[in-house]
């Protein structure tokens, strides 16, 4: 519905970078460009400015992207508006990675049905959130940190977390007391994962930093984390959901720590104007019986 140089116009509004915004999209920077000057032409105002090499927005561009993300939103949400009144029964669900996609895979395809499609999206919970907020997405399956009033909710049941590492390690170090693991290499998610923030509060309450431990490692993908501490290289902290397959290979176990019981409360979250409620929360009851 949205003229497509709308979309070149939103991301260059992030990247501030012509040609991180043709890599992007996959397009060339002259036509990033050329994307621009026609957006500029057609509302006969300047969008962008630098200043000195910085690009930034004037405020005809910040007014203008304001309007395009509720136009982008709305647009989202009458495309599936459509297709619910056309009979066709689509539901889009995100999954963060950090809860591990296999685990979230398996519950999936045994609810797959003839009557409904379900369109399954796993990503950073940050990227998620803005497609939920966007109408990209119809439900959310995360940590119930990430619940706000802005979305309706409903409870998906408890999940343990743990600490992990290779078999070896965990031999060695024994039983022990939180604290007592800063000798160790601590392996991490990035920044604003569900899992690296669930330890960051733990740390926080018990007056604990991640500066504290003997060394840390930051990786973008479980599988990439899973794979280094289960080489001995360190440990890690995550959902019992992502970790399954790890444990039951014997590539990593449980840690036993006196001083950590930590088991997560997970919600389902969807927006609270989504027409869609009568396909979503059947969809969260079963889904809440596979969790299981």
């Amino acid at each position: 519905m949205l003229d497509f140089r709308i979309a070149t116009f939103l991301q260059l509004c992030e990247t501030r970078s012509y040609t991180k915004t043709a890599k992007l999209l996959d397009i060339t920077q002259p036509s990033v460009t050329q994307h621009i000057k026609y957006l500029q032409r057609k509302y006969q105002c300047k969008l962008f400015s630098y200043e000195g090499k910085t690009l930034r927005l004037t405020p005809e561009g910040e007014y203008l992207r304001r309007q395009a993300e509720a136009m982008t939103k709305m647009s989202s949400r009458v495309t599936a508006d459509l297709q619910r009144m056309s009979n066709k029964k689509i539901l889009r669900f995100g999954c963060p990675k950090e809860l591990g996609e296999t685990f979230v895979a398996r519950i999936v395809a045994e609810m797959l049905t003839p009557e409904l499609e379900i369109h399954l999206c796993v990503k950073t919970i940050a990227e998620l959130m803005t497609m939920l907020q966007n109408g990209q997405l119809d439900v959310v399956l995360t940590d119930k940190e990430y619940a706000e009033s802005q979305f309706s909710s409903i409870p998906a049941g408890k999940m343990p977390y743990h600490g992990y590492a290779s078999p070896e390690v965990c031999e060695a170090i024994g039983t022990v007391a939180f604290k007592k693991l800063a000798e160790q290499c601590l392996i991490l998610s990035e920044p604003g994962s569900s899992d690296r923030m669930v330890l960051a509060r733990f740390m926080e309450r018990h007056n604990f930093e991640i500066e504290n431990f003997q060394s840390a490692m930051i990786c973008t993908t479980p599988a990439c984390i899973q794979e280094l501490s289960a080489a001995g290289k360190g440990i890690c902290f995550g959902y019992a959901s992502c970790m399954q397959d790890a444990v039951m290979e014997n590539k990593l176990k449980e840690l036993r720590i006196s001083d950590f019981p930590e088991e997560r409360t997970l919600v389902f979250l969807y927006s609270k104007d989504n027409m869609e409620v009568e396909k979503i929360k059947p969809f969260c009851e079963t889904f809440k019986k596979n969790l299981k």
